[in-house]
């Protein structure tokens, strides 16, 4: 049940093989064989390291800076110490790869697959299969992207500070290298029909993303829409775009996931005089990485607990503010968490110029 099995000193050979998967590799999303990045990486193997997170994710650097690793959380180790850093250590190993200035080949079978394939989206889920079967052997592969940029979510979703745009470029360019093609402002349905794609090419990946932001469905929010409110998608996106609204008076943020720490951190960066979340739960309910959530207090963000929106509130020139109630926890609902209930007679105002929903994301 260790991270290393066995380790022969005549040969220099770890026994990473075992009969049955480790939980922290079945926790993975895309089941790493963690237990042998991470024995190489103790003896100092760091390229070799690398090679195996490669042979499954193609953007261990990006994935090694962002990663919410459920690894971690089901790590055996934590119930002797604490958990192997599991992601960090990927990102380890990706960030020795560039202090060596090592440009990697990402390898390509000399004999080829004629057949034509077509990727919908070059985020993360499209990249990564152009990746896998380039390494088949097709030689064909073409993303087509509506936005201007490449790594979908990971690009126009995910901030600077937490994820260097330079660092996904160069995971993207190694992909590309393979000999994909990817064909960027192109929305699959307006700039080209999706049956045209069933038409020209031998299979259609579709791997679209959640880019739709969900609404509050509160009175007031459909009537400032882009006059004040904007979802955490559209804000994200357009701050990483370099198209972010001006930063005037106070901002405040719904929800309490990562979306929400990232949009109120976003916001504080642009300057923005005063910047709120609102949560409807404690902050023992909040699903957003804890050190995500301490980084926001640091910097300055005002964290309001057990409150939820009621209503919009504006005028001709846009959103003035919204109206807030006080929320109490009740019996736990369907999710284990103890569900919000509102407190009569305590609805309250807070003034804002800017407000974000970042209560979830769906597929358009």
């Amino acid at each position: 049940r260790t991270a290393v099995d066995y380790f022969n000193p005549r040969t220099g050979e770890y026994n990473l093989f075992k009969e049955d998967m480790p939980v922290c590799q079945r926790s993975c999303p895309v089941n790493l064989d963690i237990r042998s990045y991470v024995g190489l990486i103790a003896d100092g193997r760091h390229l070799d390291s690398l090679a195996v997170i490669r042979d499954r994710l193609p953007l261990p650097g990006s994935i090694g800076r962002i990663c919410p690793h459920p690894c971690e959380t089901a790590c055996n180790r934590q119930y002797l110490d604490e958990p192997i850093s599991i992601c960090f250590l990927k990102r380890f190993v990706a960030d020795v790869e560039l202090q060596k200035r090592f440009e990697p080949i990402y390898e390509t079978p000399e004999k080829k697959y004629p057949e034509k394939i077509a990727i919908i989206g070059a985020g993360p889920a499209g990249l990564t299969c152009a990746y896998d079967l380039a390494r088949l052997g097709y030689a064909n592969i073409k993303i087509f992207e509506t936005l201007p940029v490449p790594g979908g979510y990971l690009w126009v979703g995910i901030p600077e500070y937490r994820l260097p745009k330079k660092i996904l470029k160069r995971e993207v360019d190694l992909i590309c290298n393979m000999g994909v093609e990817i064909q960027y402002n192109t929305r699959v349905g307006e700039d080209i029909a999706f049956e045209a794609l069933r038409k020209d090419y031998d299979a259609v990946f579709i791997g679209a993303g959640c880019h739709q932001g969900l609404k509050l469905g509160v009175p007031g929010e459909e009537e400032y829409q882009g006059k004040g409110v904007v979802d955490c998608v559209t804000f994200l996106r357009e701050q990483a775009l370099g198209r972010a609204p001006e930063a005037k008076g106070k901002l405040i943020v719904i929800g309490g996931g990562n979306a929400a720490i990232d949009s109120a951190r976003v916001g504080w960066r642009m300057g923005f005089d005063e910047v709120y979340i609102l949560y409807r739960r404690t902050r023992k309910e909040m699903p957003a990485n804890p050190w995500e959530i301490d980084a926001a207090e640091h910097e300055g963000v005002i964290l309001q607990y057990l409150a939820a929106p009621v209503e919009i509130l504006g005028n001709s020139a846009g959103a003035t503010g919204m109206k807030c109630i006080k929320m109490e926890l009740g019996e736990p609902d369907a999710s284990g968490r103890r569900r919000p209930v509102p407190v009569k007679g305590s609805e309250y105002v807070i003034d804002a110029e800017t407000i974000v929903p970042a209560i979830s994301q769906g597929t358009d």
